[in-house]
């Protein structure tokens, strides 16, 4: 062999080993980015179920503690929805690895009984004893399967890779939950989940004009300036123009230092004030951060207000104020204020639904008795304390109602419970979450 044919052959042999590794080094990286990107919609995927499963859970608990056929159909069909739900993500998941199977077995027994219950309330027959027990056994079960998923979530979120078979459902799960004898309806629902929210109503603020503010007198940008100074307890100088909000509360907003202040246009009231720093400190008590945020709104022109709640996150309480005048709460007209718990001062101001929805109302005249509206309260519920109370409904209108304090009975948990004055009919259910940082509803 000659001498150029050898070098012909070694250059031919690198070549070929080049590209060779050229292309394993690419497929391997290929292969890298898509168990990277299938690990990201596997985390996804279970972190959508567990949210479901949550929700499940929810919708199951206001099912066992309602007491009105109106209100549990409604409350199946989101019971339905939610199960279609998590069952699309748990297909999106490795099942077998992740040992699943239970779950998906669940999902599909509590979406036939959910359409089992709405199709018999909807034909005008009311839920059995034996039918109330078969809810407060799935029940059991959503909360056995929301507490395995809430641990695979956090596992996936301290490292564990699903890809790599290292998030699993260690959980002793039942593989039965119920039997398969339930009943199937063949209606089907488009409904969504009720989400959780941080106070007993949701506070939507639609395109909705605003009798308070449209009625007022239309003040000056130099007039909003000087309330802005007032309020935040600054000269004028001090404060300065930002931005013109053409939205259904037109506002002027102001800047001053690290504060964003925005003033209806109308009428000079404080809609939202916005502080930008950090709170690294606790130095005052809850019940004392509630005295501040409930005289400032007194200072500012809010009055008559009730605080119902409150919350603590990162060293700020943000308290929810309801409109409270004669001893009815109007849970439309809600203020949520924020105190810095370092020093007590006002880091954050939500007077939006106020100010959309405040009205004079009729004065409170039920029909029925607060021991009337009480009786119409589930069996399985024990009332503690009630409230007269305006509602806002998803129509747009309000109703006079009964509110109920309650405690279930057979869990122990706690539930708010609305029974409308007039008719009699419960109206809604709200879950209490006691946590360490305050009152949470669902």
């Amino acid at each position: 062999m000659t001498r150029r044919r050898y070098i012909r052959i070694t250059s031919f042999i690198v070549f070929a080993i080049t590209v060779l590794v050229a292309a394993a080094i690419c497929s391997t990286r290929n292969m890298i980015t898509y168990r990277d990107k299938l690990e990201v919609s596997y985390q996804q995927s279970l972190a959508e179920l567990n949210e479901c499963l949550e929700n499940v859970s929810t919708d199951l608990t206001k099912s066992v503690y309602s007491n009105s056929s109106g209100e549990i159909y409604d409350i199946s069909r989101d019971l339905y929805a939610s199960c279609s739900v998590a069952k699309n993500a748990l297909s999106r998941l490795p099942v077998s690895q992740m040992e699943l199977a239970n779950t998906y077995k669940f999902l599909s027994q509590a979406s036939d009984y959910a359409q089992f219950i709405g199709a018999k309330i909807e034909s005008g027959q009311t839920i059995s004893e034996k039918e109330h027990q078969n809810l407060l056994t799935l029940l059991k079960y959503s909360e056995q399967f929301y507490n395995a998923s809430s641990d695979m979530v956090r596992i996936a979120q301290a490292g564990g890779k699903i890809t790599n078979g290292e998030v699993k459902n260690t959980a002793a799960l039942p593989k039965n939950a119920l039997s398969n004898s339930f009943s199937d309806s063949a209606k089907a629902f488009e409904s969504f989940p009720t989400l959780l929210y941080d106070g007993p109503f949701s506070d939507q603020v639609l395109n909705k004009k605003s009798a308070l503010v449209s009625s007022s007198k239309v003040l000056s940008k130099e007039d909003c300036r000087g309330i802005v100074a007032d309020c935040l307890g600054v000269t004028k100088q001090r404060v300065i123009f930002d931005s013109y909000d053409k939205s259904s509360l037109p506002c002027y907003t102001f800047k001053s230092s690290r504060y964003t202040v925005s003033v209806t246009r109308q009428g000079g009231y404080i809609k939202s004030i916005l502080y930008s720093g950090v709170v690294n400190a606790r130095n005052i008590s809850a019940e004392n951060a509630v005295n501040i945020a409930s005289s400032f709104l007194n200072d500012i022109g809010y009055k008559d207000m009730a605080q119902s709640y409150y919350s603590i996150q990162n060293n700020v309480c943000t308290v929810n104020f309801a409109y409270c005048k004669g001893g009815v709460y109007c849970y439309g007209d809600l203020i949520k204020c924020g105190v810095s718990m370092n020093d007590g001062r006002i880091v954050s101001l939500d007077a939006a639904t106020y100010l959309t929805n405040h009205i004079k109302r009729a004065a409170f005249s039920p029909k029925l008795s607060e021991k009337q509206s009480a009786s119409l309260v589930s069996p399985y519920l024990t009332v503690n304390s009630s409230k007269k109370c305006v509602i806002p409904k998803e129509s747009g209108i309000e109703v006079q109602c009964w509110e109920f304090d309650c405690t279930s009975s057979q869990t122990g948990e706690d539930a708010l419970v609305y029974i409308n004055c007039d008719t009699g009919r419960e109206e809604d259910i709200m879950l209490l979450l006691q946590t360490d940082g305050g009152t949470l509803v669902k």
